[in-house]
This record gives structure tokens, C-alpha cells and sequence, in this order.
């Protein structure tokens, strides 16, 4: 039992199930990269389970983004990358003890933020002023002083974003191998 309650707050060490098919291999990708210290201690996203569910969003917005959105193959890709994600948070809550009478309204919750912030980051990509304020309203809510902050994280999406852009999720995958 306490193994497990170490498990849950260990960031360091972090044992992550097999996942064979191409979304689940990215989605793990997503998942290492959502334990980069660089979020937490430069740019100071909480380190709880709000905070990497905001960079696994971030993350996922960026593959969503990049793909070629003319690819019918990347459409269905994006939808099981979104099912992985999803199962896992549903996962995740049940381990936290989450109970039956409030799972499901936790899981609504969660997919309407979800949705909210793909949506959001969607409509203000293309304006750097707004992505950045959408950034700061959903990674930093309560901290309104972290515009510093906010400039680097939306410099590492538009990177990140120029990178995979308009490429296959097997072109996204095969570049993550190198550097995600």
C-alpha cells in the first residue's frame, strides 16, 4: 500500500505500462516529456496533478495542431491518441480513490477542460498575444506575475509546433525518437 501512495507523489522515478500501438507510443512520449523538471522548476507549473494534466493537454494540443489535418489517417489517429488520454485520466482517478458517486462527474469535468482548452488554444495559435493569455489563465491561474514564464512556454509550443507541422503522426513519431 505504501508503495503505491509513493508511486503517486514520486516524480523521479516513474514506471510507465507498455504501449504498442502508434497513439499509445506517442502518448507516452507526451507522458515522459509531461515529467520534464524544466516545467515545474523554471517555469513553476504547479507539481500536482493539475499541472501535468495542463502539460499533457498543452502537449496533446501540439501533436492536434501539427498534424495534417487533410489526412484521414490523422484524424483517426488523433481520436485514439484523445481515447488514450482519457482511459488513462480515468485511470489515474481511479487510483486516486476516486469514488463511483463522484467519478463520473470528475470525468465531465475533466472533458470539458479538456475540450475547453484544445478549443482555446485552437482559436488563439495564430495570435501570439492571446495563446499567451489563454496560457496564463489555464497554467498559471491564481499567478498573474509569470508573463516571463508564459513567453517561454508559448516559444517551446510554436517550436514544437513548427517542427511537426503538417506531418503524418508516423513522421511526429519517428522525429520523437530523437527529440520530443
Amino acid at each position: 500500500m505504501f508503495k503505491k501512495i509513493k508511486n503517486l507523489f514520486s516524480y523521479k522515478k516513474v514506471n510507465f505500462k507498455d504501449y504498442n500501438l502508434p497513439h499509445e507510443a506517442l502518448y507516452k512520449k507526451i507522458l515522459v516529456q509531461s515529467y520534464n523538471d524544466w516545467f515545474f522548476d523554471d517555469l513553476e507549473v504547479k507539481k500536482d496533478i493539475n499541472g501535468r494534466f495542463e502539460i499533457i493537454i498543452l502537449h496533446i494540443f501540439i501533436i492536434f495542431n501539427s498534424l495534417d489535418q487533410n489526412n484521414s489517417e490523422n484524424k483517426l489517429f488523433k481520436q485514439n491518441l484523445l481515447e488514450t488520454f482519457i482511459d488513462e485520466l480515468e485511470s489515474t482517478y481511479r487510483e486516486l480513490g476516486i469514488s463511483d458517486n463522484t467519478f463520473a462527474k470528475k470525468m465531465k469535468i475533466a472533458a470539458k477542460s479538456m475540450y475547453g482548452r484544445l478549443s482555446i488554444y485552437s482559436d488563439t495559435i495564430n495570435d501570439s498575444k492571446s495563446f499567451n493569455e489563454a496560457l496564463l489563465r489555464n497554467i498559471w491561474p491564481l499567478d498573474k506575475e509569470l508573463t516571463n514564464k508564459v513567453h517561454k512556454l508559448s516559444e517551446y509550443v510554436y517550436k514544437k509546433i513548427q517542427m511537426y507541422n503538417n506531418k503524418s503522426y508516423r513522421e511526429i513519431i519517428e522525429e520523437s525518437k530523437r527529440e520530443f
